[in-house]
């Protein structure tokens, strides 16, 4: 049963079920807690026949400015280091995080984030939750001013690739694109000037940084 009209209801969802070569029958059971008309978490019990169980949880939320959520799994199982001896083989937590947002502050002030991470290498792939060999997570902070244009954002990057060192992986942080136009008041014509930073950096390896700036007159008759 579910209710009917604008209001949410709280309650059991349709459960899944499907079949995995490795991790055998799985059943998923969800419960959907409305907290609010703007606020709701989706709780997912995963049972599975060869593998350890693994809870799900999912949290939504409506704001006056836009609109956030964060989606996590969670369980403790048998954990096999990639490029290790299977002695390293142990009992530990493992999970996965993804959040995303967009947010609109004002008509010129606009945020925008995602994220991903994973406590291991293999968590992903070993419970068919997805395939990537790369998290990205990324935030974006705009305004736009009309004649005007900044934006400053980041991103960095986690390797899930079995040869890959993750100290040499690049964090983008800060990038800054400015761009502003003028008018001229003697010729008529258009200046636009245009300047973008960029900072790399790693944990293991070599950084770098970058910057330019440029001017632009144009004229039309």
């Amino acid at each position: 049963s579910h209710p009917v009209g604008d209001g949410a209801g709280s309650g059991l969802l349709v459960p899944e079920i499907r079949v995995d070569r490795v991790s055998g029958v799985e059943i998923a059971l969800p419960y959907y807690l409305s907290l609010s008309p703007s606020r709701d978490i989706t709780v997912t019990p995963h049972v599975y026949s060869n593998a350890m169980p693994m809870g799900e949880l999912e949290v939504r939320g409506l704001t006056a400015h836009g609109a956030w959520q964060v989606h996590g799994y969670a369980t403790y199982s048998r954990l096999v280091p990639l490029n290790t001896p299977a002695a390293d083989e142990h009992e530990a937590f493992r999970g996965y995080l993804e959040s995303s947002g967009g947010f609109q502050f004002d008509p010129r002030w606009s945020l925008y984030f995602s994220g991903r991470i994973a406590t291991d290498r293999t968590f992903l792939r070993r419970y068919d939750i997805s395939r990537d060999d790369r998290l990205r997570s990324t935030f974006t902070l705009a305004r736009n001013g009309g004649s005007s244009y900044l934006t400053i954002s980041g991103w960095a990057v986690q390797t899930l690739r079995a040869n890959d060192s993750q100290g040499q992986q690049p964090i983008a942080l800060p990038l800054i694109d400015f761009r502003q136009r003028i008018d001229d008041p003697w010729l008529g014509g258009l200046f636009e000037v245009q300047a973008n930073t960029l900072a790399l950096t790693r944990t293991s390896g070599q950084d770098t940084q970058r910057a330019f700036v440029s001017a632009q007159w144009d004229w039309r008759s």
